[in-house]
């Protein structure tokens, strides 16, 4: 995308938005909000047909590694860190290394400290494992000069015991040629670092491999040739020896020829090492693969649930709001634009989850026009003519709106600072598409009416009624619902002791989990895949070497997707890549799609550390901005709220018998700032009834506020909660573990707000001394409104 035509349009659409907000003139107004928002959709709809947008790995097939970097030794034999410099000398080389496997897209990221993220998008199945033992071969490359009566020494050990002082026992990767080991120096001679490049050549002779050293390896390597001439050099990789040349002479001059009797694909091999070395090896520690298929199929999955959120979207405002809910879908196929543009604008890449913030966004959107409408629903009633209601409600909405998608935005960041690779794709599309709602719903819908309103077409506003304009005296059940709520707390607490480590996902205690997409009219039962799997062995790596064990206990889990039938295994970490195999080729005339997704005990422990740390700094965040816009009484009853929002929504997904996982925090976090919408709002109407100047207790204002934004609450939650059932009806198992949870959390959010919320600001203004009223009435009103810019 060019620059330049970016940069350009970005300073025009800014340039109209800033004589947008500081114009008062009616028409001007209008009008310059009308070309906003043509040139605005227009720009993104030419950025996504430009650009597009770049898909992940979980929706276009491929693979992910997240490998770490381990400690090196020093000089003196002791451990030290893995320093900047080495992490970007085996990036360097793992980019060099995967380059041939025919992805373009090859992405190396450094993570944290010491690790290194490997995307590889594309990728095919069968190149999966060829991919992994590339990765793996790439790791710490020395030379040693071996023991001279190395077999004899060996033998005089092994009968009388003792050492061989100033030497250790190093075994032979390819023992099938008599020596299983060598006795070696006990320090390198020559580190991997100091070559510059390997190559092979065949002649009448067979395989050789040609060495060269860089200027200073070239220096070092005749020294030790000098002193060791007509000695064997160990070519030592990660504690292993591969070869062992005899030095024929004593100077090189920068280039050695490593002759044998080598096989091609031995030769290549070591080659490839030679050219590769490395200070520090290297440990998977969690790896994921999608096939192709697999990929389109969640796309597929995600098109149809994000086309039928707007569909059930569409005909809930269209036959609650009748013409104002039609305008307000033109916001919305506008907030769509501007998502999806802006996500190539950017260059963001979309995932999964990513999918399913964009849905979800489509019922969030809604809630910023149901708000605006409620208002000129009631400026209405009160006898204003339509302009003039239109102009308050968009005033007196303002302030609950900005304050709600704040709350929202601010989890989204704590979601993405905190978040892996794919729930910073949610934490994306969902801050995107906040911005985007409150565009399309404070300029684009409002000139909409503007225009309709100034050329006789919309001359009142009909709308339908479920809530009647009644005073519901909600507060008399604070105690009845006080005692249910702690009782229902209680059950979701102890869900998790009494399920133990079942209630935790691979993301969080590690393991592997495959997926496997069926073809249409087959299956594989449960009793034909323990039964394929029995005695079947995986590769464990412990302390540096490689073992077989049996894979363990295998769980199956069948589930439907609108694109077919879902097989899933679950095992332990290293027991995915086994499992996965041996089902393929046993059912390879069943299976359509597979995907596998590896996550080792030690990085489930950060990620369960870090999401306890996300939930925390989200509610941490919130407070803290409800304290700067509203009094501490009300903060407190806010947080209180969501902690029992949280609790349930994370408890009921366990009690459903889901396993906790990454989406399941991006789901708490999602609830923590949506939920606190409708709180806020009857904070903010509680704040205007005593601004306004209405007298009465503090417990009967509560219920009028309360009573006053009853219709709001209830509209906003169904909306959404209709995006959140198309994704638990049409979207496969990951979006359905995601939608489970939100739909769990939004009930639970809808009643606290009215139960919970309010009656702890009661609680804590008494237990303080506080007075509401004089806080409230002393507080600065925010600067600038809507209408007012």
């Amino acid at each position: 995308m060019n620059p330049y035509i970016t940069f350009f349009a970005g300073t025009i659409l800014l340039l109209l938005w800033f004589f947008y907000v500081g114009t008062a003139g009616h028409n001007l107004k209008r009008n310059l909000g009308t070309m906003l928002s043509v040139l605005m959709g227009a720009f993104f709809v030419w950025a996504y047909s430009s650009e597009g947008i770049k898909k992940g790995i979980d929706l276009q097939g491929g693979s992910e590694f997240v490998v770490q970097l381990q400690p090196g030794v020093d000089d003196k034999g002791e451990a030290k860190p893995v320093s900047e410099v080495s992490r970007q000398q085996a990036m360097a080389i793992l980019d060099k290394r995967l380059s041939d496997q025919g992805t373009k897209d090859l992405q190396l990221q450094p993570a944290g400290d010491d690790r290194i993220i490997i995307q590889m998008p594309g990728v095919k199945p069968e190149d999966m494992a060829d991919v992994k033992r590339k990765i793996q071969q790439v790791a710490k490359l020395e030379f040693r000069i071996a023991n001279d009566n190395s077999a004899a020494e060996l033998e005089r050990i092994k009968t009388n015991g003792g050492v061989a002082i100033g030497f250790v026992e190093m075994p032979m990767r390819d023992q099938t040629k008599g020596e299983k080991s060598l006795l070696v120096r006990n320090r390198a001679d020559l580190e991997g670092k100091y070559v510059s490049s390997a190559h092979t050549s065949f002649d009448a002779e067979g395989w050789k491999i040609y060495l060269n050293m860089n200027s200073e390896g070239a220096e070092l390597f005749d020294k030790v040739a000098a002193q060791n001439q007509y000695k064997r050099m160990a070519i030592i990789i990660d504690g292993e020896i591969i070869s062992a040349p005899t030095l024929q002479t004593n100077k090189f001059g920068g280039t050695a020829v490593i002759s044998g009797d080598f096989k091609e694909a031995e030769a290549r091999t070591l080659t490839s090492v030679l050219e590769n070395p490395l200070e520090n090896s290297m440990a998977i520690l969690s790896q994921s693969e999608v096939s192709p298929t697999f990929g389109s199929d969640t796309i597929k999955q995600g098109v149809m649930s994000g086309i039928a959120a707007l569909v059930v979207t569409a005909l809930f405002m269209s036959l609650y709001y009748r013409l104002a809910g039609a305008i307000s879908l033109i916001g919305l196929v506008l907030t769509a634009l501007i998502t999806f543009g802006a996500m190539a604008v950017f260059q963001f890449t979309m995932t999964m989850p990513g999918i399913a913030g964009i849905v979800l966004t489509v019922g969030m959107a809604v809630d910023a026009n149901v708000l605006i409408y409620e208002r000129l629903r009631e400026e209405m009633a009160s006898g204003k003519s339509l302009a003039a209601s239109i102009e308050a409600a968009h005033e007196r909405a303002f302030s609950a709106i900005f304050d709600s998608n704040i709350t929202t935005l601010i989890t989204s960041v704590i979601l993405f600072i905190l978040g892996s690779g794919v729930i910073k794709g949610f934490a994306i599309t969902l801050s995107i598409g906040v911005v985007a709602t409150l565009f399309g719903a404070l300029v684009v819908t409002r000139v909409m009416l503007t225009w309709l309103l100034d050329g006789g077409i919309l001359k009142h506003i009909k709308v339908l009624r479920i809530i009647p304009d009644r005073i519901f005296d909600v507060m008399s059940f604070t105690r009845r619902w006080s005692m249910i709520s702690l009782a229902v707390v209680a059950v979701c607490i102890l869900i998790f002791p009494f399920r133990g480590m079942n209630s935790l996902g691979i993301d969080f205690k590690g393991g592997s989990k495959v997926a496997f997409g069926i073809a249409d009219g087959k299956n594989i039962t449960e009793a034909e895949a323990l039964a394929t799997l029995k005695g079947v062995q995986a590769e464990k790596t412990e302390a540096g070497k490689v073992s077989k064990v049996d894979i363990g206990a295998v769980r199956y889990q069948q589930s439907n997707s609108p694109t077919g039938q879902i097989v899933t295994l679950r095992g332990s970490d290293f027991a995915g890549a086994a499992i996965k195999a041996s089902i393929e080729d046993k059912f390879k005339d069943r299976i359509k799609s597979s995907e596998l997704e590896t996550i080792g005990s030690v990085i489930g422990g950060e990620m369960a550390k870090k999401s306890i740390i996300a939930v925390i700094a989200g509610l941490i965040g919130i407070f803290l901005y409800l304290v700067l816009r509203f009094e501490t009484s009300f903060a407190v009853g806010a947080i209180v709220a969501l902690i029992h929002d949280c609790i349930i929504t994370a408890g009921g997904a366990v009690l459903m018998g889901q396993e906790l996982s990454l989406l399941h925090i991006s789901a708490v976090l999602t609830i923590a700032g949506y939920s606190v919408n409708d709180t806020i709002v009857i904070f903010d109407r509680l704040r205007e009834v005593i601004k306004g100047g209405k007298k009465g207790n503090i417990r009967d204002l509560m219920n009028e506020a309360i009573s006053a934004t009853m219709s709001r609450t209830l509209l906003t939650s169904a909306a959404t909660l209709c995006s959140v059932i198309v994704l638990m009806v049409l979207g496969g198992p990951s979006m359905r573990e995601f939608s489970i949870p939100i739909f769990i959390g939004m009930i639970a959010g809808v009643y606290s707000t009215v139960f919970i919320a309010a009656p702890v600001v009661l609680w804590w203004a008494r237990r303080t001394g506080t007075s509401l009223h004089r806080q409230v009435l002393d507080s600065v009103e925010m600067p600038p409104q809507v209408s007012q810019a």
